[in-house]
């Protein structure tokens, strides 16, 4: 976990918040929401502080973490417990964010970071797919979801190895449009970092509405209908997202310089053409041939 504190730090709105969102992704403020902190690292949750607090608010939808770590917090890994729910009568959800206690002379940082990686995790908040337990949705609850109907069950839309894919898939879309040309995911200029990540969305995108198309149903009985349709609107983010890719495709591709054409020796007499001079040493052109006393009829 890459979240990390010490002891005696007062935690703040830029460390662990969580965001609330309904099932078409607008910030909502559920009817309650508390959490509690837990010290994890013996293995045993013991709780800190007092159950269910009230978290603080920056806005909208918008919580986080107001406490602050004990000066005598034991290092390793700890949790922060949401509890909320959507309206009065739902049931409570619950949403646990792990994070690390360490050490003051503690620094931590991220090494070893592949650029394969990082455009994974770029791919992943392109489509608004990090962190899931952070940014929480409320969907149509479905019995699977649901343990003791109090903790919902949460992951990733895709996984690590599909964005991959994805990206490897965009890449060959670029290479192939003309001018052909052979970037790679670790050795992609900067400069079109964007218009991969915009084709692998697209490619994303696709294969959710090919799930969609399959879970899809209108139903109505006793003048009740209930329509689940997602696949049209998946569609419509995917043309949106193959339409930036080709605006900024044909925008780099642009910018690469065309040094390849017909090619003629640099020294020597030429006959002109339609083509274009060709010289070479020995060959007279037709204005030499008439001033040396040959004829042209």
């Amino acid at each position: 976990m890459s979240v990390a504190f010490h002891g005696g730090q007062t935690l703040g709105q830029d460390d662990l918040k969580i965001s609330v969102r309904d099932s078409l992704g607008n910030l909502i403020d559920p009817s309650s929401i508390t959490f509690s902190l837990f010290d994890i690292t013996t293995g045993v949750e013991v709780l800190i502080g007092s159950p269910d607090q009230i978290p603080s608010s920056t806005g909208v939808g918008q919580f986080y973490v107001c406490a602050t770590i004990p000066l005598d917090a034991n290092v390793g890994d700890w949790i922060v417990r949401w509890n909320f729910r959507e309206t009065v009568a739902s049931p409570i959800v619950q949403v646990v964010q792990e994070f690390n206690v360490v050490g003051e002379a503690v620094v931590t940082t991220i090494t070893d970071v592949t650029t394969e990686q990082l455009l994974v995790r770029r791919l992943r908040i392109v489509l608004r797919d990090n962190n899931p337990d952070r940014n929480y949705r409320f969907r149509p609850p479905s019995t699977e979801k649901f343990l003791q109907t109090q903790t919902e069950v949460f992951g990733y839309i895709w996984e690590e190895e599909e964005l991959y894919e994805y990206l490897l898939m965009a890449v060959d879309d670029y290479n192939a449009a003309p001018p052909v040309t052979g970037i790679t995911l670790g050795g992609m200029p900067n400069r079109w970092r964007t218009v991969i990540l915009l084709g692998a969305a697209a490619h994303a995108v696709r294969a959710v509405t090919m799930n969609w198309i399959a879970d899809e149903f209108d139903y109505s009985i006793s003048g009740v209908s209930l329509n689940l349709d997602k696949s049209s609107k998946y569609q419509s983010m995917k043309e949106n997202f193959e339409a930036e890719f080709d605006k900024l495709k044909e925008q780099a591709k642009r910018s690469i310089k065309i040094v390849k054409g017909l090619q003629q020796p640099k020294y020597g007499i030429g006959i002109s053409s339609a083509l274009g001079p060709f010289s070479r040493q020995g060959v007279q052109s037709r204005r030499n041939y008439i001033s040396s006393g040959g004829g042209w009829n």
